[in-house]
């Protein structure tokens, strides 16, 4: 970051912590009630500031009541939910200055609602107030669906395709209306995950890695991003948003297994305290494919999510997130065509006999094998080939609400990305003399800093400034 900005960045901290010193806090409570109008113990309340995307979560009592303390004057949504009811729409609530306020909600039994998204945007909106098309999978429908990996949740998001080409940790890439791969970013909490080795400088090198960790929901935002999130971005964005926590101290466990050696664990704990002035969610997960289809492509996958944020004042936010992947994949040779094939028109896929296929593993020539009416070779085995990678994303966000006119955010984000292929002279088709190693190494530093002033109900101004260093390595060993 260039001096001269950086200075003037600290100044205008240093200013708006003075402005807000002098500021006057204000007070919102109110009663969560069932359908019959009693009280609803442990619903979990959530506010979110339209200006800031900051959240803050409260639960009830064994009155039902909630209560928010030191919030800023300005425009907020509330939602509220708990076990058994659905999730309210988000309504909305004009906190005044000097002015307490009480919001009473009455909850529902369980149903099809309406969610807070952010991709849209940059900042909180109803599901009403979006223009854009989006999707948004939360956290509840994952696991219902009981989904290992994020491109398996997105499966099923209208106007996307995920293809992947093999098990667990195979290439993976996702494509939003007809559009390359590469024209589809993906987010963590708003902010671009791309592979710095990668070409094309999108994350499609990563998104086999991604597993279900410590989610709160994703948003699927189809249609041109690119205004809010760059060149990468023109099919549309993934935003994975890692959950905050907050309210009593929860968590789970899961742990199942299946067939082909497949093991799966995950833990999540989150929580508040002090009244959720320190909120806090945390998860690791891991992933192990013993077997595989072949009885020897094994897979793992071992990685953590978290976030904290620390309220220190009703408009000042100091919140840290990280999200770290380490994997592992055996991988196979590439399918290839064989038989008389007609030299134009629609060739079908025939895949060749699995008896024929093991033979062509043992090395036996392609023109001695029995093709039958197969037009190509599966992925034969490969057993000295795989592939290693992990990744490291951190980012650090200031985020103060001088007035309800005037707020402001510093974020730094830190990414660090490897992946590394092997191969040796084994298996069939060309393989390598001997043993060869490629590594790629990426690191991306970004400086983001946004104002928001304004003026009645309208934007007055809104003005960022991003500073980013990249850097790759490309390694060859022979």
């Amino acid at each position: 970051m260039k001096p001269k900005i950086a200075a003037l960045i600290v100044v205008f901290l240093l200013a708006s912590t003075v402005w807000l010193a002098g500021q006057t806090s204000i007070t919102l409570t109110g009663r969560i009630t069932d359908p019959q109008g009693g009280a609803v113990t442990g619903a979990q309340v959530i506010l979110y500031t339209r200006d800031s995307a900051t959240r803050f979560r409260s639960s009830t009592d064994g009155s039902g009541s909630y209560r928010f303390e030191r919030l800023r004057p300005g425009e907020y949504l509330l939602e509220a939910e708990a076990p058994g009811f659905g999730r309210t729409s988000a309504q909305e609530i004009v906190l005044a200055e000097g002015k307490s306020s009480t919001l009473d909600i009455a909850l529902t039994l369980a149903r099809l609602h309406d969610e807070i998204v952010v991709t849209a945007s940059g900042t909180p909106q109803s599901v009403d107030e979006v223009s854009k098309a989006v999707t948004t999978i939360d956290s509840q429908e994952i696991d219902i669906r009981d989904e290992l990996s994020v491109s398996e949740a997105l499966r099923n998001v209208p106007g996307l395709r995920v293809q992947q080409l093999g098990g667990p940790g195979a290439f993976t890439n996702i494509k939003i209306r007809g559009l390359r791969n590469e024209d589809t970013a993906v987010l963590v909490d708003g902010f671009r995950f791309r592979d710095a080795a990668a070409p094309q400088g999108d994350a499609s090198g990563f998104v086999e890695d991604l597993l279900v960790t410590n989610l709160d929901r994703i948003e699927v935002l189809r249609g041109a991003g690119s205004s809010l999130y760059g060149t990468n971005a023109i099919g549309g964005a993934v935003n994975l948003v890692t959950a905050e926590g907050g309210g009593r101290a929860h968590g789970n466990v899961l742990t199942e297994g299946g067939s082909l050696g497949l093991v799966r664990g995950r833990a999540q704990i989150g929580g508040g305290l002090k009244n959720d002035r320190i909120t806090y969610g945390v998860g690791v997960s891991h992933l192990n494919v013993w077997n595989g289809v072949d009885g020897d492509d094994a897979a793992r996958n071992t990685g953590g999510q978290g976030r904290v944020s620390i309220h220190f004042s009703p408009g000042t936010t100091l919140s840290a997130r990280i999200y770290a992947v380490d994997s592992f994949l055996q991988a196979n040779t590439s399918p290839e065509a064989v038989g008389l094939l007609p030299p134009s028109g629609i060739i079908g896929a025939v895949p060749l006999a699995l008896d024929q296929l093991r033979r062509y593993e043992q090395g036996t020539p392609i023109s001695e094998l029995n093709l039958g009416s197969a037009t190509y070779i599966p992925s034969a085995n490969d057993p000295d080939n795989s592939r290693a990678a992990n990744f490291f994303s951190g980012a650090v966000t200031f985020t103060q609400q001088a007035t309800s006119a005037l707020g402001y955010a510093v974020t730094y984000q830190g990414l660090r990305s490897h992946r590394g292929f092997f191969d040796g002279p084994g298996g069939v088709s060309f393989q390598p003399f001997g043993n060869t190693q490629a590594d790629y190494d990426g690191r991306i530093q970004t400086v983001n800093s946004r104002v928001n002033l304004k003026l009645g109900s309208s934007n007055f101004l809104d003005a960022g400034y991003e500073f980013e260093d990249e850097r790759y390595l490309n390694r060859n060993f022979p």
